[in-house]
């Protein structure tokens, strides 16, 4: 959005100097290409957070409104915002493998959470269309798109794994697997998921392999917060997204696995997963029937 600069009135009212300054620099901010900005900040980090933002309408009444986050880099500094954009049908009644969800992903110029970014164009965008998902039938996917040239990055598929549910597949445009993420279900922070930093049962590892050669090439780690257990906590869901020696694109495409593997698994909406509490009956369910298998075989 070009701003006009009002040319200099001679006599009373004639704006200073710094005046003239600020005006000229609220007009670059807003000439600024920020879908090329984003993707070459984008690049120069090898480790990024993201953050979800409480919202406290929706944390005491229920009513679910669009998740937001922020995303930081390893010295703490706000680099960009991510803003949910589904409708008030999706969020509060498509629940589990079926939801749809879009996102968009901007570069935050100056580091502050202002409303400037919504005069921006997003860098990345996330769309996770409705599906009737049973099974292995029309499995969940979310298809990214780099909006400086439309063209799309690639596709988060999940598999289907009834004894291994917390794994994802992120794909070229053209189909072929790229990268591969998969939670081991009977790591501490699944099994007894705590908000107590420094002992494993606050995290939850993503390990990122190469499709190709099965070499770890990159980590993403959920953290658990106090605000996932009480709602008067400001703090919620938390990723770290470690992605050294990748281009651009593929750093993209794994903050977009990050956002993906909170809404799968992490959001409230889910029912089943999102749950500290209903997270330990599914991964001790897990447990039973693989427990149930080695005594059938053995």
């Amino acid at each position: 959005m070009a701003i006009a600069v009002a040319p200099v009135q001679q006599g009373m009212g004639q704006p200073s100097l710094q005046e003239q300054q600020a005006l000229m620099g609220l007009q670059a901010f807003h000439n600024v290409n920020w879908q090329r900005v984003g993707m070459a900040e984008l690049e120069q980090h090898d480790r990024m957070q993201i953050q979800e933002m409480r919202q406290w309408l929706e944390a005491f009444t229920g009513y679910e409104r669009n998740n937001r986050y922020v995303i930081r880099n390893d010295q703490g500094q706000n680099k960009f915002f991510v803003q949910e954009k589904s409708s008030c049908f999706e969020r509060n009644f498509c629940h589990g493998d079926c939801k749809a969800w879009r996102m968009d992903v901007y570069h935050l110029g100056h580091g502050e959470l202002s409303e400037e970014f919504q005069d921006k164009t997003p860098f990345i965008h996330l769309e996770r269309p409705f599906t009737l998902t049973l099974c292995c039938y029309e499995r969940p996917k979310v298809i990214v798109t780099d909006m400086n040239t439309g063209v799309q990055l690639g596709v988060i598929n999940e598999p289907f794994g009834l004894c291994r549910p917390f794994q994802l597949q992120v794909r070229s445009p053209t189909g072929q697997d790229v990268l591969h993420t998969e939670a081991q279900c009977f790591q501490p922070g699944l099994c007894l998921p705590l908000p107590c930093e420094g002992i494993p049962c606050n995290t939850v590892d993503f390990p990122v392999l190469d499709a190709q050669n099965g070499q770890q090439v990159a980590h993403i780690e959920k953290q658990w917060k106090w605000g996932d257990f009480c709602k008067c906590h400001k703090d919620w869901d938390k990723f770290d997204v470690d992605f050294p020696g990748m281009n651009s694109e593929n750093k993209g495409m794994l903050l977009a696995t990050a956002l993906s593997i909170q809404m799968r698994w992490f959001d409230k909406r889910n029912g089943d997963t999102s749950n500290p509490e209903q997270m330990e009956e599914t991964c001790f369910c897990q447990l039973l029937s693989a427990g149930l298998r080695f005594a059938g075989n053995s």
